[in-house]
């Protein structure tokens, strides 16, 4: 009888936790579903950059689980740094191998990547030699200090621009993805708006020999699909989580994250980056892309 009670007692106890759990989350949800849409760009000098000197790395998922390509334990990535270029020692990317997100053909081509970094040649940047980064790179395009990324927001779409050299990335509002959408290097982003977070959903990414997912030159294949979650965590950071699966290039799928700051320094500007990009000491081995026929 008194284990009968004990019994009851906790079973209502149980029914009780799982009642208050349950309302807990749907307050969540409702307040989530009822906040207002984050406004990126209050003003029009409103810019957004990674404010680390390893702003050009992602970030490990917050709650773990597979996560991004990162530098070798061994050879751990150095950037330049803000005070004397010497003594800050920085140097180039060698990517960690053993990550078991990679598939064994990723492996050997980026164990080829880092032979050639290990013998002294620059490696590629999409930004060093004016490439467009593609998706999910776009969010380590560069660290650099702001003015950096502006958004514009409409009903229709959200415009993320790359300040360097105006590059543009265009998320068209709560539509589904074209039937048949042509692969293009920052392919085709959908979104919407899921209370204070904006959700891009992007497919259709061009399968090229110097697209990658990050700067550590990590390939990708033509079933890349990426996901970015852009929340506010506060009226001056953005907090953006990326989901990414390839099923032709990643034996599973992971996440990473990235976290931006905001800047009031400057408005956008025309910028170039190929015409003011010589290579004097011929110490690169990719040429800037060039346009065959122009476009005026």
């Amino acid at each position: 009888m008194g284990k009968s009670i004990i019994s009851l007692r906790n079973g209502r106890a149980y029914r009780a936790v799982l009642i208050c759990v349950f309302a807990v989350y749907l307050s969540a949800e409702a307040h989530a579903a009822n906040a207002p849409v984050p406004n990126f760009a209050p003003t029009p000098n409103t810019s957004w950059f990674p404010d680390r000197r390893d702003g050009d790395d992602f970030l490990p998922p917050e709650h773990g689980g597979p996560g991004p390509v990162m530098s070798d334990p061994d050879h751990l990535y150095r950037p330049n740094g803000v005070g004397d270029f010497a003594s800050d020692n920085p140097n180039y990317r060698i990517a960690d191998l053993t990550n078991p997100i990679l598939q064994p053909w990723a492996i050997e081509q980026m164990r080829l990547a880092n032979d050639e970094v290990r013998e002294g040649i620059i490696p590629f940047t999409a930004r060093q030699r004016c490439y467009p980064p593609g998706v999910p790179a776009w969010n380590v395009f560069r660290r650099i200090s702001p003015p950096m990324l502006f958004f514009v927001q409409t009903p229709e779409k959200v415009l993320i621009i790359w300040r360097g050299d105006n590059q543009t990335r265009r998320v068209y509002l709560n539509v589904p993805h074209s039937q048949n959408p042509k692969p293009s290097w920052h392919g085709e982003s959908v979104g919407h708006y899921e209370g204070d977070t904006l959700v891009v959903d992007t497919i259709a990414l061009l399968d090229h020999p110097l697209s990658f997912v990050d700067n550590y030159r990590t390939p990708h294949s033509d079933q890349l699909h990426v996901v970015e979650r852009f929340r506010m965590i506060d009226e001056n950071t953005i907090d953006i989580n990326i989901y990414v699966e390839d099923p032709g290039a990643f034996t599973m799928p992971w996440n990473a994250r990235q976290i931006l700051s905001k800047s009031e320094v400057a408005p956008i500007q025309e910028s170039i980056c190929a015409d003011g990009n010589p290579d004097y000491f011929n110490i690169y081995t990719v040429e800037v892309p060039q346009a065959d026929p122009p476009d005026f």
